[in-house]
């Protein structure tokens, strides 16, 4: 018999292993039929044997390799917070001038199903702004900063905004496809559902399993959430509410491996949160320059 301990120690990263080591891989191989024994720090095989014994070892650590986990960002909560203080500050001081209550300023950004349709695929964005009461305002601006402080730290918070714009906008303008052409909708919840939708694909995608079982999975949650938070009050949009979270669920099983920024993906952060400025700036210039504006 021969020892397969050096052949081993020039194909792994194990050049010294200790007893525990030894005796883990005398049960591998015993396990696969291989006549072996460790023996006073050899681990002994039969010559004919010692190569396919080689393989079977280097299989075992390659299955059985730790799994290095990502750190989470640190806590950039005041990230998320600040956004929403700066919208419920931009909210309070348009009141306080009488635009934001004005009929004018919510017939310009309101998602109106017959005008996206038309084309003012703006609505599908600045819908998103607009508020009917303080309670609505206050009840979606808190579901934000949390939402938004837990997908910051596995995904960054320029991807989350990214995501909150890009999902809540596709919603919107499903929502205007499916619905009759007088549907109107306002309300940040597409988006809030769609960041649902988004952490609800991210839980599927870190459980193992089928492509199939990770989709059912989501999907589940989603509409668990869904149900108990999306569709209980008579006014409440629930196509909004569905297509928003449907948008997300996509983003999210994409990125759902995603446990922390670093190199590449700090990049896509700047730009999804670069971009989602850029495209809130741009659809209320459209918006208010059009017949509906101030």
């Amino acid at each position: 018999m021969i020892d397969i301990l050096p052949t081993l120690a020039l194909c792994s990263a194990k050049d010294n292993p200790d007893k525990a080591t030894l005796r883990t891989w005398s049960l591998v191989l015993s396990s696969r039929r291989f006549l072996n024994r460790a023996d006073a720090g050899r681990l002994l095989v039969a010559p004919a044997l010692a190569h396919l014994a080689v393989k079977e070892i280097l299989a075992y650590e390659a299955e059985n390799r730790p799994r290095s986990l990502a750190i989470p960002l640190p806590d950039n909560s005041w990230v998320s917070l600040l956004v929403v203080g700066l919208f419920l500050a931009a909210t309070m001081w348009l009141d306080s001038r009488g635009l934001g209550l004005s009929l004018t300023w919510h017939m310009a950004g309101r998602a109106d199903a017959g005008l996206i349709l038309g084309g003012e695929w703006w609505r599908c964005v600045t819908a998103l702004f607009l508020h009917a009461d303080a309670g609505h305002l206050l009840a979606n601006a808190a579901a934000l900063a949390v939402l938004a402080s837990i997908l910051g730290r596995r995904i960054g918070s320029g991807l989350t905004w990214g995501f909150f714009l890009l999902a809540g906008g596709l919603g919107n303008a499903v929502n205007a496809w499916v619905q009759a052409p007088d549907h109107l909708s306002i309300g940040a919840s597409t988006g809030v559902f769609g960041l649902i939708g988004v952490l609800a694909g991210g839980a599927g995608r870190m459980q193992r399993g089928t492509r199939t079982q990770v989709l059912l999975l989501a999907m589940g949650f989603g509409f668990s959430l869904l149900a108990m938070l999306g569709a209980g009050e008579e006014r409440v949009d629930l196509g909004a509410h569905l297509f928003g979270l449907l948008c997300g669920l996509p983003l999210g099983l994409m990125v759902g491996g995603w446990h922390g920024v670093y190199g590449w993906k700090t990049w896509v952060n700047v730009l999804a949160g670069a971009g989602g400025a850029v495209v809130t700036f741009w659809a209320w210039s459209l918006a208010l320059a059009g017949p509906g504006g101030i």
